[in-house]
């Protein structure tokens, strides 16, 4: 008899802890989701400058480690273009959408979480009305976000073809 009442206090204890961690993982997807779409809101409603005064605004959205990395290709840019006034810069705008699209016109996705990671995808999705192109056509990227403090945010992007935001800052930062 103990030992049936002992299996069934392991079970329903088993029970009690899954269901509290699925609701809690459920929780964390959620919170991750609304830190992309409060991201996007904030992103569209600002210019696309890749600036300090752009890049500053949207810093509590970001892991200290990507705060870093705008700051280094900052001002890498600043002394390349002290040096070279007629060079473009690495980055025309800010990289978290494609250059040729239109605002307004993207869905966030659901999220893959893990403890201290969740990856969110971003569809911008194209019409005829948006930037003269073909209806449906669509491009993804993935917002890698880190939880620090209790608190998801944008610590890399994957775009469409496979490229990395930070190993793009990375690859500018080798440019002098």
């Amino acid at each position: 008899m103990r030992k049936i009442l002992l299996l069934v206090f392991i079970s329903a204890n088993f029970l009690f802890v899954s269901n509290e961690t699925f609701a809690q993982n459920r929780a964390d997807k959620s919170r991750a989701v609304e830190t992309v779409k409060a991201f996007y809101r904030f992103h569209f409603s600002h210019k696309d400058v890749f600036n300090e005064r752009e890049v500053l605004r949207r810093r509590r959205f970001f892991t200290p480690k990507l705060r870093q990395l705008f700051n280094a290709e900052l001002k890498r840019e600043r002394i390349y273009l002290k040096k070279y006034p007629h060079n473009k810069p690495y980055f025309e705008g800010l990289p978290f959408e494609p250059i040729e699209f239109c605002p307004n016109d993207y869905r966030v996705g659901a999220a893959q979480t893990t403890r201290q990671t969740a990856t969110v995808k971003v569809n911008f999705i194209y019409s005829k009305s948006s930037c003269d192109a073909n209806d449906g056509t669509q491009i993804s990227y993935k917002i890698l976000l880190s939880k620090i403090a209790g608190k998801w945010l944008l610590d890399d992007v994957i775009y469409d073809d496979g490229s990395i935001l930070t190993k793009d800052f990375s690859e500018a930062q080798k440019i002098k």
